[in-house]
């Protein structure tokens, strides 16, 4: 495998950088993070006018047809600016499904809309127990002559209260099934609930009473609704740990910045040797989770289906929830008294990182998967 970038990627790294840096800075991440939307409308079309939504969306519907390994260069960028919106569950997770286990007619609805802007799918992946188990779905859907009807409740879907696609999953008679619900003009009782998260980041629980859509709705088999929540697992999991390590890269460097500045019996506290350990083994940890989580994306990118590709993703997205937990803790360390008031970046991060580590799977269910392979 090579890692490094080719002339496309550079060019969408160094595009990145530059407009994150300039439209995505800490006092616009700070004011996103108690917003109720949790980003803009205008730096929601501005990166949509730059093709970022419909980079893994095929040609033919309105995308650039790229693969996992050119978006992870974006998403490293993007977690190291910690920019705001849902860009990997509408762009990289909900789009990937629907492009996988989608009927013509569903690709040719949403996949041009999402890449535009103009619809924002998400996932509905946590269980009703909180656990990522397919089976843990608090849906029920009841068959009837047109279609399907919906009750229950799913939690913390993530910017469910701006989403115009929410992919859920339901038990049917079939057995699990997975939906694709236009929650905005649902006929019946749709009820959000804001929930707060350590993040910032917006999520709701929702609740339908009788929601009624056609058997059009739903994405993939009837009874395959376990196959499109591993999928959907699988590329959360790989896009969530490569933005967590541009995060914990972006923690690093500003580190690295900080320990060569701040000085202490008359010298730069990076001159001591405790503080140069430090640093050493924060960049080792970067280095090693970028490595994995690369890995993974380049596996999602050549063998999608493959039960090597879900132990690659499994072993990137726990290293990543691992040791970037460590780099932000180390980070505070260094920093001192002042990494932990409201007034430093420090925390944005580490409530992001901490945050990231249960999205699409924790360390734990990460591990359990692992050990399922021995």
């Amino acid at each position: 495998m090579d890692f490094g970038l080719n002339e496309t990627q550079e060019l969408i790294r160094a595009s990145a950088a530059e407009f994150l840096a300039d439209r995505s800075p800490s006092d616009f991440v700070r004011a996103m993070a108690s917003d109720e939307r949790g980003y803009t409308e205008d730096f929601w079309h501005e990166i949509a006018e730059l093709g970022w939504l419909g980079l893994t969306i095929p040609e033919t519907h309105g995308g650039s047809g790229m693969d996992m390994i050119d978006v992870s260069v974006l998403l490293s960028e993007w977690g190291a600016a910690l920019a705001p919106g849902p860009l990997i569950e509408s762009a990289v997770v909900s789009a990937a499904a629907i492009n996988k286990f989608g009927s013509d007619d569903q690709k040719l609805e949403w996949l041009s809309s999402i890449a535009t802007g103009e619809t924002i799918a998400v996932p509905s992946l946590t269980g009703i127990d909180g656990s990522t188990n397919p089976n843990a779905t608090g849906i029920r859907a009841s068959e009837t002559t047109s279609g399907y009807v919906l009750s229950g409740k799913i939690r913390f879907v993530p910017y469910g209260n701006s989403a115009d696609l929410v992919l859920l999953p339901a038990e049917t008679d079939a057995g699990t099934s997975m939906f694709a619900v236009p929650i905005k003009t649902a006929e019946g009782t749709v009820n959000q609930t804001p929930v707060k998260m350590a993040s910032g980041a917006p999520a709701t629980d929702i609740e339908l009473n009788e929601v009624v859509v056609p058997s059009a709705s739903t994405l993939g088999n009837p009874d395959g609704g376990a196959e499109v929540i591993n999928h959907m697992l699988l590329h959360g999991a790989a896009a969530r740990a490569v933005q967590m390590v541009g995060a914990g890269n972006a923690v690093t460097n500003r580190t690295i910045d900080y320990v060569k500045e701040r000085r202490q019996f008359g010298r730069p506290i990076g001159a001591f040797q405790v503080i140069q350990h430090y640093m050493a083994d924060m960049s080792t940890k970067v280095k090693s989770a970028q490595h994995l989580a690369n890995r993974a994306a380049w596996a999602l990118s050549t063998d999608p289906d493959s039960p090597q590709t879900s132990r690659i993703v499994s072993q990137a997205k726990w290293t990543a929830n691992t040791l970037m937990h460590d780099i932000v803790w180390t980070a505070h360390q260094s920093h001192g008294a002042i990494g932990f008031t409201w007034e430093h970046d420090l925390h944005l991060y580490t409530r992001r990182i901490l945050s990231w580590r249960a999205d699409y799977g924790d360390a734990d269910s990460h591990l359990e998967k692992l050990a399922n392979t021995l």
